[in-house]
């Protein structure tokens, strides 16, 4: 299940349980969190089912991908092989995956509801697309404003969890380097404090992140084991 993203919300999740919230990653929902719900144990409500998108293929080939859900769009200039997870989705979602180059290499785009990937789709034309959707997509929506992601460099092929906050919430998702997490509308699109906790799986080397808000890099960390990053 490696191109899986696993994800829960927590309404303030205290990063002294990261560890602990961790290891039920592999639940299948929240409602069991009660310590993260006093006020009625084992009722947090759930969110919707974490949508992301896993692009291989001929390892370095050049691409640009357009994504939308209900709120936002984001273009993402990136090579093969990149994670793309959206945090705090509203589908329905739709993605466009263009080749920058005029050769055989193949690109693939796997598109993945929670544990599920739900389309397959794979070109080797000169500057091929692949397409994908999750739900009924009529048009691309406004672009993402504040656009926030966490670009999560290295190292190559490392398994990490995520603990991806603003000032209302957080999620916790599970994805391989290098990704782009990418959070739509924080704090309900007011902005204000962003930040994550990133813990390493595998321990291939060491973490390399870099957060990028409205197009400008605000963060940069790295970290062996765990990094933290964060803004303002």
């Amino acid at each position: 299940m490696e191109a899986a993203i696993m994800f829960f919300k927590a309404q303030s999740v205290p990063r002294r349980a990261l560890a602990a919230i961790l290891c039920a990653l592999t639940m299948t929902s929240c409602g069991s969190f009660g310590a993260t719900n006093t006020t009625t144990p084992g009722n947090t409500p759930n969110t919707n089912a974490q949508t992301s998108f896993r692009i291989v293929g001929q390892i370095g080939t050049p691409f640009s991908a357009t994504i939308s859900d209900a709120r936002s769009t984001w273009t993402i200039q990136g090579v093969v092989p990149l994670s793309i997870v959206i945090i705090n989705n509203q589908p329905p979602i739709r993605i466009s995956v263009n080749k920058l180059v005029s050769d055989h290499s193949l690109i693939s785009l796997e598109v993945i509801n929670a544990f599920s990937v739900q389309q397959l789709a794979s070109s080797t034309d000169n500057f091929g697309v692949a397409v994908g959707n999750f739900g009924k997509v009529a048009t691309f929506a406004p672009p993402a404003f504040p656009d926030v992601r966490f670009f999560v460099k290295g190292p190559t092929e490392e398994l990490f969890d995520a603990l991806v906050e603003d000032t209302k919430q957080g999620e916790i998702v599970e994805a391989r380097a290098p990704a782009i997490l990418l959070f739509d509308s924080p704090s309900g699109g007011n902005g204000a404090r962003v930040d994550a906790t990133f813990t390493a799986v595998q321990f291939l080397g060491t973490f390399a992140i870099d957060l990028i808000y409205n197009g400008a890099l605000v963060a940069s960390v790295t970290g062996t084991t765990t990094a933290i990053i964060k803004y303002p």
